[in-house]
C-alpha cells in the first residue's frame, strides 16, 4: 500500500513539474518567437498571433471535445490518465504569464523553447500520462485506423507545422522543425534515463575468447545465446552485449581486432535496466 502511494505520489510531482517546463517552454520561448512545436501548443501559438486568442484559453477550449472524443474511443483509463495534465497546463499558463519572455535571438528561443517543452512532455509521459490536445488524436488514429503510432504523429504535427510556413514566414518554419525535432529528442532523452546504450549481436568462431576481451578490456557484459544457421544448420553462439555508447569504437575495434571474420550487428538501445547496468556506466 505504501509503495502504491509512493508511486502515485512521484507519478503526480512529474506530472506537475513536466507541465510546468512545458509552460516555461511555450511562455518564455515559444509564443514570443512564433515558433510553433507542433501538437496544441502549436496550435495556440498560430491562434495568439493571427487572432489574438490567449494560449491558455484556446488549449483549454480545444482539450474539452478532445477529452470527450478520448472518452468515447480510447476509453477511461486513458482519460483519467489525462485529463489532470491536460486542465493543469492552461492553469499554468495563466498563473505563470509573469515570467519575462525571452525576446533575443530566436535560434536561442529555439533551442531552450524545444529542451522545456521536450522535457515536460518526457516527465508526463513518464508518469504514463500527457498533456492531452492533440495526442489524443494521435492515439485514436493509431487504435482505430491501425497506423503506426509514429505515422500519425507525423500526420498530425505535420500538418500543424505546416501552419508555421503558411502563417508566418519560411524562415519561422523551418525553425520551428528544428524545435519539433529537438522536442523529439529530448522526450527520448528523459523516458530513457538519459544514457545512449548501443547493443550488438555478435557471431564468432572465437566467441570464447572474444567474450574475455570484451569483458576483461572494456568491462562489458555479455550474455551467450545459442544460434543455428538457417542453412548450414550449423550451431552457433551467439554474444549479446549492451553497453554505453560511448565505447562503441572500442567494442567494434576489439571485435574485428579478435576476429576479422566475426558477424556483428549493432542497434540502438532505447532503454537499460536492471542487472547491475548502471557499474558498466564510467
Amino acid at each position: 500500500m505504501k509503495t502504491i502511494k509512493k508511486n502515485s505520489f512521484i507519478n503526480y510531482f512529474y506530472m506537475i513539474l513536466g507541465t510546468f517546463f512545458i509552460t516555461i517552454g511555450l511562455n518564455v520561448f515559444l509564443v514570443p518567437s512564433e515558433i510553433v512545436s507542433g501538437g496544441i501548443s502549436g496550435i495556440s501559438v498560430i491562434l495568439y498571433h493571427t487572432i489574438g486568442i490567449s494560449p491558455d484559453v484556446s488549449i483549454l477550449i480545444s482539450n474539452i471535445p478532445l477529452l470527450g472524443l478520448s472518452l468515447y474511443f480510447l476509453g477511461k483509463k486513458y482519460t483519467l490518465n489525462t485529463i489532470f495534465c491536460a486542465f493543469l497546463l492552461p492553469v499554468f499558463i495563466r498563473i505563470f504569464n509573469f515570467i519575462p519572455q525571452y525576446s533575443g535571438d530566436i535560434f536561442i528561443a529555439t533551442i531552450f523553447g524545444g529542451v522545456f517543452t521536450g522535457t515536460g512532455a518526457g516527465l508526463i509521459f513518464k508518469a504514463g500520462s500527457s498533456s492531452g490536445g492533440t495526442a489524443i488524436l494521435q492515439q485514436i488514429i493509431h487504435d482505430k485506423f491501425k497506423i503506426p503510432l509514429g505515422t500519425s504523429i507525423i500526420l498530425i504535427d505535420g500538418l500543424i507545422l505546416l501552419g508555421a510556413f503558411y502563417f508566418f514566414d519560411v524562415t519561422t518554419g523551418l525553425y520551428s522543425t528544428i524545435s519539433l525535432f529537438i522536442i523529439g529528442k529530448t522526450v527520448d532523452i528523459v523516458q530513457s534515463g538519459g544514457t545512449p546504450a548501443k547493443t550488438a549481436l555478435i557471431i564468432s568462431n572465437k566467441t570464447e575468447f572474444l567474450t574475455s576481451e570484451l569483458m576483461r578490456s572494456l568491462q562489458i557484459g555479455a550474455t551467450l545465446l545459442k544460434g543455428q544457421g538457417a542453412y548450414s544448420k550449423e550451431k552457433k553462439d551467439v554474444l549479446l552485449c549492451t553497453f554505453p555508447e560511448k565505447k562503441i569504437v572500442a567494442v567494434k575495434s576489439k571485435i574485428f581486432q579478435v576476429d576479422p571474420n566475426a558477424f556483428c550487428i549493432v542497434v540502438d538501445a532505447k532503454e537499460v535496466i536492471g542487472n547491475r547496468w548502471e557499474s558498466f556506466i564510467p
